[in-house]
């Protein structure tokens, strides 16, 4: 008899049957001592971080969500020991091979790669003290009267300062080797008093905590009936990674904790009211890019010289860098993707929600470059050669213009292309979405070794063409290029001068000046 071929329809109805199973052998369990044992699960002791990733914590913290939302049922009365734990634990990992994630057909493979990057990318990050000197460097210079420093401390009691110093006093807490640090208590941040009070310490654990009784309707809420969102979406306890238990406040996982710390500043703000907040942040976004620039000594032109030297109508980007070997259109767009354009198999779910940042981008640099070929004397001469950059402040996880065109937003970039002649055209090939970090590491790296940012784009590009060397993250261009990157200098000081601040006025705090230095 010939076997049936499981189609993708197949594939999700089995996946939704497979994961149904899992929640309601979970549902039995009692949730109280499930969810501890799983964070036993997730704060042993590893070897290293490749050993973390092979318990698979987003499959763990799957499971602490799914077993919370059953808090206050009188019938999970199971309780089961190490054994229960482990089946339950592979019993979920086991639903993963029926999901379709775009291994079915070669040309969804890359979705396979954007959705797995959502789902671990998270666990992997590093040099979360330099993450907070960013977010210093973004957040602490405001005005305290901006209505973003208002609003930060009227969400946190706190001012963006003192929540800073307290992150990178937690941060140095919980990333010790010498043992797994598993709940956190306001006495672990008694070096600190009274330069910085038990008041705010205890606002500061509460910002990152969710309390026990709020944790059902939390999860519960997070929650859907769609195995590829429940499984590859980042977890949501990213907003909150500590739980409030009585006196003490719990982590689920050191990496958890730690990526959410290093962007904290800025989702909460955005999570509270995001038109309101990108109102606000779109020109901070823009400022950011430019003091990178300045620091680099690279030279490029801003959005306010276009303008000047541009048709009134034409549409601009931010900025250009002008090269004799090449132009490189540069746009900064502060914003982040919609959760239904993250995890997906849908080439509309990501081209709606990239509309007015990523594809308007290419537009713009189009538009830029078309008045350059026509009057280059107006800015600077046409190059055969140029590129776009689209600067978001998260990682998009788009890859490069090839696997928009191909796979993510094939109709918005055809759409583009159809309104401009070929002479001037940008190849796919040449358009990155990158991050600010990654932004800020290119700038940086190429000052310390005196080279171009071309360069690297031209490597970049190079390296695309052959599969076995393209990477979907271009910081692994970066690191390849130049084999270390380099950070921003006044980031990196920013944290440093807080810390510096800090040792003065707390006797005994001399620590370890590594933390912003990662």
């Amino acid at each position: 008899m010939e076997m049936k071929k499981i189609t993708v329809l197949d594939s999700d109805i089995l996946s939704k049957m497979k994961m149904r199973a899992v929640k309601s052998a979970i549902r039995k369990l009692q949730p109280e001592t499930f969810i501890r044992q799983c964070m036993d699960y997730n704060l042993q002791r590893f070897k290293d971080s490749l050993d973390m990733l092979k318990h698979h914590p987003w499959i763990v913290n799957l499971c602490i969500k799914w077993a919370a939302s059953s808090i206050g049922d009188k019938r999970a009365t199971k309780v089961g020991d190490t054994r229960t734990l482990n089946k339950i634990l592979q019993q979920t990992y086991d639903v993963m091979p029926y999901i379709p994630v775009g291994l079915k057909s070669a040309d969804s493979i890359d979705f396979f790669f954007r959705n797995n990057l959502y789902q671990q990318l998270m666990y992997q990050t590093s040099s979360t003290g330099h993450y907070i000197s960013r977010e210093a460097f973004i957040f602490g210079r405001l005005d305290p009267h901006h209505k973003l420093s208002r609003r930060f401390f009227e969400l946190t009691n706190l001012s963006v300062e003192r929540f800073v110093m307290l992150s990178i006093t937690f941060t140095f807490l919980i990333s010790s080797k010498k043992n797994v640090i598993k709940e956190v208590t306001a006495d672990m941040f008694s070096i600190l008093t009274p330069y910085i009070s038990r008041e705010e310490i205890f606002y500061f654990l509460d910002s990152l905590s969710i309390s026990y009784e709020d944790l059902p309707e939390f999860c519960k809420r997070k929650t859907t009936e769609n195995p590829l969102k429940e499984y590859f979406l980042p977890s949501p306890f990213i907003e909150n990674p500590l739980i409030k238990y009585n006196d003490k406040f719990l982590l689920l996982h050191t990496q958890l904790t730690l990526a959410s710390l290093q962007t904290f500043i800025y989702d909460l703000l955005r999570r509270d009211d995001p038109e309101k907040f990108m109102d606000s942040f779109g020109s901070i976004f823009e400022n950011l890019v430019k003091d990178i620039f300045d620091e680099s000594k690279i030279r490029y032109i801003d959005e306010q010289s276009l303008k000047k030297h541009l048709p009134q109508e034409n549409k601009v980007v931010d900025f250009l860098i002008p090269h004799e070997a090449a132009n490189i259109f540069i746009d900064a767009k502060g914003v982040e993707i919609h959760e239904r354009g993250m995890v997906t198999l849908s080439h509309s779910e990501i081209s709606g929600r990239i509309k007015n940042s990523v594809l308007k981008t290419i537009e713009q640099a189009h538009a830029v470059n078309r008045e350059i070929l026509n009057s280059p004397k107006l800015i600077t001469d046409f190059k055969s050669e140029s590129y776009i950059l689209c600067i978001t402040y998260k990682n998009l996880m788009l890859g490069n213009g090839t696997f928009l065109e191909k796979s993510y937003a094939t109709d918005g970039v055809s759409k583009i292309r159809k309104n401009h002649d070929d002479a001037y055209q940008i190849p796919d090939s040449h358009i990155f979405c990158i991050s600010i970090e990654e932004f800020e590491y290119l700038m940086s790296s190429c000052k310390e070794h005196g080279r171009q940012p071309y360069e690297v784009l031209r490597y970049a590009v190079e390296m695309n063409r052959t599969p076995s060397q393209t990477v979907f993250l271009f910081i692994q261009h970066l690191e390849k290029f130049f084999g270390q990157v380099t950070k921003s200098e006044m980031i990196r000081k920013t944290g440093l001068d807080l810390l510096e601040r800090m040792t003065e006025n707390i006797p005994g705090l001399k620590q370890n000046v590594n933390l912003v230095n990662e």
